[in-house]
């Protein structure tokens, strides 16, 4: 173990790693079908239902099961198209002279705009589906860690011993294969699961607000279907309609933020793996 790593990083991993298998194994761990009405609507928790039925008679249990693989993969998915392009618009702004300027424009433009009426509209104009949410949330994602990447390839394009290595010789694709990428990649974890975060608090805002996937369970479409039950805080079944879901997207909001915060506290000296040692190390032709 890294004892580098405060204790709640690993507490994180902890929490992400229960929760994603409650997503790989939701299909053997749910009794019931989440689509499917099993029971009487508004049942308090039994031995058949252990967290009772919502009004519509379906297992609150079973969906939450369900709706923890969805969550999952449209967050993990947002993160995974969110990073890869701002990495590489983050890239082509350090390197290329050129589109600095028009991509650092369009980055400023984006950070600009609210978040939540931009995603709304987009969201809406598009249409609600899974596909449609996970393209819109990493498309309108990406400028502020673009903007991270761009100065650390400008700081590490100004640094000594690239002024060296490229005195020596050193190709524009060697400097950046040797030197450029690495130095952008220990910014990547961070970036990674400071994504998963915000895609999870996104698809469950969109979806409470009724813009989520109804083909598919997800614990923002839970929380939706639990406000719209009519007179719910007058029915003694309403704290497992709500609390349920809402614990679950907080466990996994403070697992993300955990995971994050023990990456970024990793100490600076880290990156030296990737300076060249005593002599400039020759380029590679």
């Amino acid at each position: 173990m890294d004892k580098r790593r405060p204790p709640l990083f690993w507490a994180g991993w902890g929490v992400l790693g229960v929760l994603a298998a409650a997503a790989v194994f939701a299909p053997l761990l749910a009794s019931y079908d989440p689509r499917l009405p099993t029971a009487t609507p508004l049942t308090l928790p039994t031995r058949a239902h252990p967290l009772g039925t919502n009004g519509i008679g379906q297992d609150l249990l079973s969906q939450l099961l369900y709706a923890a693989r969805t969550s999952l993969i449209v967050a993990v998915s947002v993160a995974m198209i969110s990073t890869g392009l701002s990495w590489l618009v983050g890239l082509a702004a350090g390197m290329v002279r050129w589109l600095e300027a028009p991509l650092m424009a369009l980055s400023d433009l984006l950070l600009a705009l609210p978040n939540i009426p931009l995603y709304l509209l987009v969201v809406t104009l598009v249409g609600p589906s899974r596909r449609n949410l996970i393209l819109v949330l990493a498309l309108l994602s990406w400028p502020a860690f673009a903007r991270v990447v761009r100065s650390v390839v400008l700081q590490t394009r100004s640094a000594s011993y690239i002024e060296a290595t490229r005195a020596l010789g050193a190709t524009d694709a060697h400097i950046v294969r040797r030197h450029l990428l690495p130095a952008t990649l220990d910014v990547l974890p961070t970036k990674l699961t400071l994504t998963v975060r915000f895609a999870i608090f996104a698809e469950a805002t969109l979806a409470f607000l009724g813009l989520g996937d109804s083909a598919s369970v997800s614990w923002g479409t839970m929380l939706s279907y639990a406000f719209n039950e009519p007179l719910l805080f007058n029915r003694p079944v309403w704290p497992w309609l709500i609390l349920p879901p809402t614990a679950a997207i907080m466990a996994l909001i403070l697992a993300t933020t955990w995971i994050s915060s023990g990456f970024e506290r990793l100490p600076e000296p880290s990156r030296r793996r990737f300076h060249p040692s005593p002599g400039i190390d020759a380029p590679q032709r």
